[in-house]
């Protein structure tokens, strides 16, 4: 018994350090006289989550994260969690554990949200990630726009200054005096030109009077003769519908008959069938009445020259002195 005492402070230091870690752990709300159940979650970003880190359930505590790692060596994209819970929560397939960042004030959570079935998780499994997106990064979303607009205005606010600056310089008083001056110059020829179209306003507002007299008169004319518009277009109407009742297909189609007869005659008569085809075609008729009408002209042109070889009246000798007329005039033609 040598060593004793030595055990004994050895034995009381253990159970020092041993309550010190538990009661550590049970500030930070980890109780070591419960059962809990370890999961796993794969997070691609795992700000603010640190050892410890309160595990909820509708901001309930039911455990704490226990460590965190990268999931492969070597790569931190993704670090998975390992995270207590009460033993006497069941999570059915599909829970989410989700990081909700803090606030201005406060501290990062793992929210977890769960599912219902019959299909629970088993201690060791993984569960699903869920995502919430950060406090800075909707203020980023925010703040975005507004920081672009701003840009925007004050770029037109410098166009709008540099111009301010042009105007306001010594050339750029003094082509806005010159601009007012054109201004006031075109204001006068604006007066002007008012008061030219009250001139002509005034010198024709008879001739207005006039025109609107005469389309009133119009208008009244149209108005009186109603019925006889209204009966000529029931004329009209009648007319039509006696041109929509005639056969006017029959009618077509018949004149196409008669056009194809008329048309199969004209071509007999071309290939000289027929009395006309003769006619049309021999030309001994037209020679036989040309050369009959050019004796019938030498024959009347020598009646009335010689008379007296056709006509033989005697009335006081008037056939002998026709004979001597025709024989002067023979021998006259002679010489």
């Amino acid at each position: 018994m040598k060593y004793a005492k030595e055990i004994k402070v050895g034995l009381f230091t253990v159970a020092g350090v041993a309550l010190l870690i538990m009661g550590y752990n049970f500030l930070r709300g980890f109780n070591p006289l419960l059962r809990y159940n370890r999961y796993f979650v794969v997070y691609n970003n795992v700000s603010g989550v640190v050892k410890s880190t309160q595990v909820t359930i509708n901001g309930f505590k039911v455990g704490q994260v226990e460590s965190i790692a990268m999931l492969h060596k070597g790569n931190p994209n993704q670090m998975v969690v390992s995270i207590f819970v009460d033993r006497n929560i069941q999570l059915a397939k599909g829970t989410t554990a989700t990081i909700i960042s803090p606030a201005f004030i406060g501290t990062t959570d793992i929210v977890i949200t769960p599912a219902t079935g019959e299909d629970y998780y088993e201690a060791n499994d993984t569960l699903q990630a869920g995502s919430e997106e950060s406090l800075s990064g909707s203020i980023q979303k925010i703040v975005k726009p507004l920081q672009e607009k701003s840009e925007q205005v004050l770029v037109t606010l410098d166009k709008v200054l540099g111009s301010m600056n042009s105007v306001f310089d010594s050339s750029g008083t003094q082509k806005l005096a010159t601009g007012i001056n054109e201004l006031s110059s075109a204001l006068k020829h604006l007066n002007n030109i008012t008061a030219r179209f009250d001139e002509l306003t005034a010198s024709e507002n008879d001739k207005l009077k006039h025109m609107l007299s005469h389309m009133e008169s119009i208008t009244r004319n149209l108005r009186n003769n109603n019925e006889n518009i209204s009966r000529a277009l029931k004329n009209v109407s009648k007319i039509t519908d006696s041109l929509a009742a005639a056969d006017l297909v029959g009618t077509i189609a018949h004149t196409s008959a008669v056009m194809k007869q008329f048309a199969t005659t004209l071509e007999g008569v071309n290939q000289g069938k027929g009395s006309l085809g003769k006619l049309a075609n021999d030309d001994s008729l037209y020679v036989n009445i040309t050369k009959s009408s050019e004796e019938l002209s030498a024959l009347l042109k020598d009646i009335q020259e010689y008379p007296g070889r056709y006509f033989n009246v005697s009335v006081f000798g008037g056939n002998s002195r026709a004979k001597e007329q025709d024989k002067k005039r023979a021998e006259q033609q002679k010489k």
